[in-house]
């Protein structure tokens, strides 16, 4: 079973910026089982929003727990009761049995029920009399629950899962009450309940619960997952988020408890694996963006978050090289899972900025563009949708939002561009909400100023290789890119095998990749006598030679202070070997196995694997089979043999790197 959550409010829908993170509409509740079942709690003013979700033609239950207005005021916009293609079976507690009808009698609204063109059919429900849907494989319980007037809970068992919606209820201090709650909460698995009120606020007799009793008995019966709904209309974004925090921290372990917010869904059995976010959610992905230096995470994330915003299938980062926009990164849930998406980040496919294109026509006007249908476009545009990709590989892209983003100079950074924003109900795209698009435009907004900074330490990481490469021209720019793309990699491979959590790979991988890049830094230091020396150097000149590791540990200062630990690391201790047979350069003791630093194992052997498929003016380059022999013949000599069985796992992900950063022409020839 999965349920959604369309209303959340109690008393009164209370639409303001500040309750519009959590939402402001009265309770609304769907509930979808397996065989799409539709079934509906409540018809509060989230009513509405749900039924402008549904298709053309269908047929749903919806349950009335009783007949407060703030539960009952939406039915008259549910679009299906006035929909001949629909059929509607509403159930009402047995005290209200005239409600479907009195509500259109024209006291209420306008339009009376015999003018609806819906097809209506209403029954009336007792306490434990149940429904039974889809040939018995669904149970509807409803249970008594302690509001004034009346009100019923309800109680789904399908799925081998069990749902409660609470409706309006009270726990009080009566031990009837409190041992019915318990029942009602007996065997639940999802628990959606009345919590308007905390200790502080609560308003005994006026028919709603404190969260704390909720949480209490919630805990004694073992629910599985606990929602607290019905906020007060005064409840802030801001106190709601408190709540949750507080919740999160201090809920019984196994037990998950959230604050209920319009559009979350629950899946049964994963609701574990459910994790809130907060009205400053934006706020705290960019400080958790600003903890990354590698530019392919950021483009991950941010496209991550992106298309979780839109519900977009597939989306793609150019960023911006002169007159082109090149590919950086992209997704596609359709062609290919989330943990492959980093392979395409080597891709190396440049488009002209024109406004031929849809993408380059956002990059020169500034312009963000919406479109519902890439196959139908508004007449008088210059773009036209380039259906290579498509045809290619056979996907189907329909709807399209492209925003381009700036520097602080309002110079453009590049562009994202997502696809396919998906209908989570019939699993097919649709055009992109409006709201949506403005949530993703100031997300763009302010990862455009991380990414801002990225590009700066990397450019300060080019002009040390560009001093670096007037005195050795094999430490370029392409050179280190690979070893820094082959290093990360390689870690990505180790930590997976080691179970890291996957932002701790993230940081690490992201400091890593660049601290490799300048892992041969200190070579400024060194005479290019004996760098540029054509033959076999002495025993000197190698000392010399040697000291270029403490160099460039040394270095690396408070212009790249951002990876200066693994750098220094990195520069130091490159050359040492798994048997304990080399140098770090300062004369100190030479380290082995597992006393070497991670990151210096990583980039050693990605150094090594570069220079020898790499040409130089003294070699030809070796192939990727024969450098790989190379390092299955090292393994536990010079190498840590883990880390070749990881660099094996990686060769396919190797060559890719290796088409993306091509190294620069040398004198010498392919000797095979």
């Amino acid at each position: 079973m999965e349920a959604i959550l369309w209303g959340v409010r109690g008393s009164i829908a209370s639409p303001s910026p500040g309750t519009h993170f959590y939402g402001a509409n009265t309770a609304c509740i769907e509930v979808r089982t397996a065989a799409d079942t539709l079934i509906i709690f409540d018809a509060g003013s989230g009513l509405r929003l749900l039924g402008e979700t549904l298709p053309a033609s269908g047929e749903c239950h919806l349950f009335i727990s009783h007949g407060h207005s703030d539960h009952i005021y939406g039915m008259g916009f549910f679009q299906p009761l006035n929909n001949p293609n629909w059929t509607t079976y509403m159930y009402v507690p047995d005290w209200l049995h005239h409600m479907p009808e009195s509500f259109f009698d024209g006291s209420m609204f306008p339009v009376p029920f015999s003018s609806l063109k819906g097809r209506i059919i209403s029954r009336s429900l007792r306490v434990g009399e149940t429904v039974l849907l889809e040939d018995g494989a669904v149970r509807v319980v409803p249970v008594a629950g302690n509001h004034p007037g009346g009100s019923l809970a309800y109680k789904v068992y399908a799925d081998d899962s069990v749902i409660l919606y609470s409706g309006d209820h009270e726990i009080t201090d009566d031990s009837a009450v409190r041992e019915s709650t318990r029942e009602m909460l007996r065997g639940v698995d999802l628990a959606i309940v009345d919590a308007a009120y905390g200790e502080d606020d609560y308003q005994p007799g006026w028919g709603h619960s404190t969260w704390k009793r909720w949480l209490n008995l919630a805990t004694r019966e073992l629910v599985d997952c606990l929602v607290f709904s019905h906020h007060t209309p005064s409840r802030s974004d801001l106190e709601l988020d408190t709540l949750q925090k507080i919740f999160s921290h201090s809920h019984e372990e196994g037990m998950r408890v959230y604050v209920a917010r319009e559009s979350m869904r629950f899946t049964l059995p994963e609701t574990s694996y459910f994790r809130p976010s907060s009205s400053g959610w934006l706020h705290e992905f960019i400080e958790d963006l600003a903890q990354y230096r590698d530019e392919g995470i950021l483009l991950d994330r941010i496209l991550t978050k992106a298309r979780e915003i839109t519900q977009a299938d597939a989306g793609t980062v150019y960023m911006a090289d002169g007159k082109d926009i090149v590919f950086a990164y992209t997704h596609n849930d359709t062609l290919f899972p989330a943990d492959k998406a980093y392979k395409f980040a080597y891709a190396d496919m440049h488009l002209l900025i024109s406004k031929k294109s849809i993408a380059g026509y956002a990059a020169i006007t500034g312009k963000t563009l919406n479109i519902p249908d890439v196959h139908n476009f508004s007449k008088g545009v210059p773009y036209r949708f380039n259906h290579s990709f498509d045809a290619k590989t056979g996907y189907v892209t329909q709807s399209m939002l492209t925003i381009p983003f700036f520097n602080r100079n309002k110079e453009l950074l590049g562009v994202l561009q997502l696809i396919n924003s998906m209908n989570p109900r019939t699993k097919l795209p649709q055009p992109f909400a409006p709201e949506a698009e403005q949530v993703v435009m100031l997300l763009a907004r302010e990862a455009a100023i991380i990414l801002e900074i990225s590009g700066l330490l990397r450019d300060n990481i080019y002009r040390l290789l560009r001093m670096a490469s007037v005195h050795d021209p094999t430490e370029n720019g392409p050179h280190a890119e690979r070893v820094g793309a082959v290093a990360a990699e390689l870690y990505q491979a180790w930590a997976e095998k080691k179970g890291l959590s996957p932002d701790t790979i993230r940081y690490f991988r992201s400091q890593l990749r660049l601290a490799a890049m300048v892992h041969d830094i200190g070579k400024v230091g060194i005479s290019d006598l004996i760098l540029k020396k054509p033959g076999k150097l002495d025993d000197d000149e190698f000392a010399i030679m040697r000291t270029h590791t403490v160099l460039g540990a040394s270095l690396l200062t408070a212009e790249t202070k951002d990876i200066t630990d693994l750098g220094h690391d990195i520069a130091l201790h490159h050359h040492q070997k798994w048997d304990g047979s080399g140098y770090s350069g300062d004369g100190g003791k030479k380290l082995a196995g597992e006393e070497i630093p991670l990151m210096a194992r990583i980039t050693a052997m990605a150094d090594v694997y570069d220079a020898l498929v790499s040409p130089r003016c003294y070699k030809a380059p070796w192939t990727q089979e024969r450098a790989v022999n190379l390092l299955r013949e090292e393994s536990g000599k010079h190498f840590d043999p883990e880390l070749v069985q990881c660099f094996e796992e990686i060769v396919d992900t190797v060559a890719l790197i290796y088409k993306r950063f091509p190294d620069v022409k040398l004198a010498a020839q392919p000797s095979e």
